[in-house]
C-alpha cells in the first residue's frame, strides 16, 4: 500500500480505518507528520494502524515505511535530496529490504514523494534508480510522483521499474479525482497479482487525505536480478 496522508491534516481516525481495512504487509507513506517529534508520531500512527514503524520521518523528507507482523524489514536507509533553493520543500526517500517472516525471497522497496519542479523530479529519479538498484533485489518504488503516466520521470524510472497497471484508477484529488499521480511501480522478479482493485471507503478517504491510496498484491518470483 502507498499513500500520501497530507501530513495528517485530515482526520487521523479515518487514516487508521483506511489502513486497517486494507491490512497491508507493507505501507509506504508520503507526507507523514513533519513536526520535530515525527519518529514518535510515526510510531504512534503505525500502532494505531496495526503496523510497525521501520524508518522515515523528517530525515526522509516525511516519507516512511511501516510493515505488518507478517514481514521483516532490514537494511533500512533514509535520506533527503539536495535542495535547489531554500524556498523548496524538503524531499527525500526511505528504502528497505522486506521479506515474509515465514521465509521467502526479499524485495527492495522505496517510498518517495517527488517534487513539483520537472527538472528536480528527474534529478531525484536518477538518484533513486541508483539507490534502489544497488542491492540487486527485485525492486518496487511506491509513492507520489507528482506527474501522470507517460511523464519524463516515469520514463526515466523504466530501466529499473515500470507501471504494471496502465489502466489503474486516478488518485488525486479525493474531492475531484482526475489525475493518476500516485503509483506502485515494479521491476523484474515481481509478479503483480492485483492492482487498484481494492478501494477504501469513499467517506473515509475524503476525511483522511487529498490523495487516494494505492494497493497492489505482489509476488516475489526471484531473490535477485540477472
Amino acid at each position: 500500500m502507498s499513500w500520501n496522508i497530507q501530513h495528517l491534516q485530515g482526520d487521523p481516525l479515518a487514516v487508521h480505518r483506511v489502513v486497517r481495512a486494507a491490512d497491508p504487509d507493507v505501507l509506504c507513506l508520503q507526507e507523514g507528520p513533519r513536526l520535530p517529534g515525527s519518529p514518535r508520531q510515526l510510531a504512534q500512527l503505525a500502532r494505531a494502524c496495526g503496523l510497525h514503524y521501520e524508518a522515515g520521518g523528517r530525515r526522509a523528507g516525511n516519507n516512511a515505511i511501516f510493515v505488518s507482523g507478517r514481514m521483516v524489514a532490514v537494511d533500512l536507509a533514509a535520506f533527503t535530496f539536495p535542495l535547489a533553493s531554500w524556498r523548496d520543500n524538503r524531499r527525500g526517500a526511505v528504502l528497505a529490504t522486506v521479506r515474509p517472516v515465514i521465509g521467502g525471497p526479499p524485495l527492495r522497496i522505496a517510498s518517495v514523494h517527488l517534487p513539483l519542479d520537472p527538472a528536480q523530479r528527474l534529478a531525484h529519479v536518477r538518484t533513486l534508480v541508483r539507490q534502489l538498484g544497488d542491492f540487486g533485489l527485485p525492486p518496487v518504488l511506491a509513492g507520489d510522483l507528482n506527474e501522470p503516466p507517460g511523464g519524463a520521470s516515469w520514463e526515466a524510472l523504466e530501466p529499473l521499474v515500470a507501471d504494471p497497471a496502465p489502466g489503474a484508477p486516478v488518485t488525486f484529488s479525493t474531492a475531484s479525482p482526475r489525475r493518476r499521480i500516485d503509483a506502485i511501480l515494479t521491476g523484474p522478479g515481481i509478479e503483480v497479482l492485483e492492482y487498484g482493485a481494492w478501494q477504501p471507503s469513499a467517506a473515509d478517504a475524503r476525511l483522511a487525505s487529498d490523495h487516494l491510496p494505492v494497493v497492489a498484491e505482489l509476488r516475489v518470483l526471484s531473490s535477485g536480478l540477472s
